[in-house]
């Protein structure tokens, strides 16, 4: 369920094909519709790095986690097909569908597609498509392939996850040079779909702090969730009970210290406060302002 839609934002910075610099704020739009599942919310912005090698075995931030404990005892979700809408400032750049299901008794699978539309679809094209398969029993992740389609390039992303580590291999095509594999030896690890799973089976009461390893996009991420408390939030003109959350984002370098994201200053989601715990809306504030996803509609299989 749940955007496993990735946001890049190296795409984007000094050195990235659609600098601000060089005069394409608009291509920052198609940032919120690459936003997905963790807390879909624990994705925005992120930016590409490459791991090899033996790691740090116990950076002292290993502490912090809270995913030893396995999954919490909150129900699943059913099966069921969300739309969303994606944007920056107030401004809608970018649509998805989701589908969530179960297709065996043991894993769940997430498809979604997305794009930029309207006037931001004129000024950037993107087209996108995500497939994950998951783990039912221990909300762990099996394998994603994600592909994003430019208006000069493809992009191609297979990221396969094992007992001890993750190795993701990302294809651009056209390009003069092979794809590498980038290898993160540690466990446990999650995708954002697993991660959004994981962190919505805890209880969540008030004050609650979740803290977790993300692979997102390409590279690992130290994501922190912590339970602001009860609110209520006005999606689609009508009010709904919603559990508010922060959100906090560190990238892990290659020598496993965290270092701050240049971009990333800070997010907010909301869960439904009902029995499906669907997420309804994530900001996340970034230097140029704040982007935004909200859903649009949900329907139960």
């Amino acid at each position: 369920m749940f955007l496993a839609l990735v946001i890049r934002p190296d795409r984007f910075g000094p050195k990235g094909q659609e600098s601000l610099a060089e005069g394409k704020p608009w291509a920052m739009l198609s940032w919120p519709l690459r936003a997905t599942v963790l807390l879909l919310m624990l994705t925005l912005l992120v930016t590409s790095h490459a791991f090899s090698g033996d790691s740090n075995p116990s950076p002292d931030w290993i502490g912090s986690l809270t995913s030893n404990k396995g999954p919490g005892n909150f129900s699943a979700p059913p099966a069921m097909r969300l739309s969303y809408r994606f944007g920056w400032s107030g401004i809608e750049a970018a649509t998805a569908d989701i589908h969530f299901f179960s297709p065996t008794r043991n894993t769940f699978e997430v498809d979604a597609s997305g794009a930029t539309s309207g006037f931001s679809r004129t000024l950037f094209l993107l087209d996108l498509y995500h497939q994950a398969t998951e783990n039912k029993a221990t909300l762990m992740p099996i394998h994603f392939y994600q592909e994003e389609k430019y208006r000069k390039e493809t992009v191609k992303t297979n990221v396969v996850f094992e007992g001890d580590q993750v190795t993701g291999l990302r294809e651009k095509i056209p390009s003069d040079h092979p794809p590498k594999p980038n290898v993160f030896k540690f466990s446990p690890v999650f995708d954002l779909t697993t991660a959004l799973l994981w962190v919505r089976s805890q209880p969540l009461a008030d004050g609650d702090t979740e803290s977790l390893v993300v692979w997102a996009s390409n590279a690992p991420y130290l994501a922190t969730v912590t339970v602001l408390g009860r609110d209520t939030l006005r999606i689609d003109g009508k009010n709904q009970n919603a559990i508010k959350l922060d959100l906090k984002l560190k990238n892990i370098d290659k020598k496993m210290q965290l270092k701050d994201h240049k971009l990333f200053k800070g997010g907010r989601g909301w869960l439904s406060d009902d029995d499906k715990r669907i997420p309804l809306r994530i900001e996340a504030d970034i230097f140029i302002g704040y982007v935004f996803v909200e859903l649009k509609s949900v329907q139960v299989d």
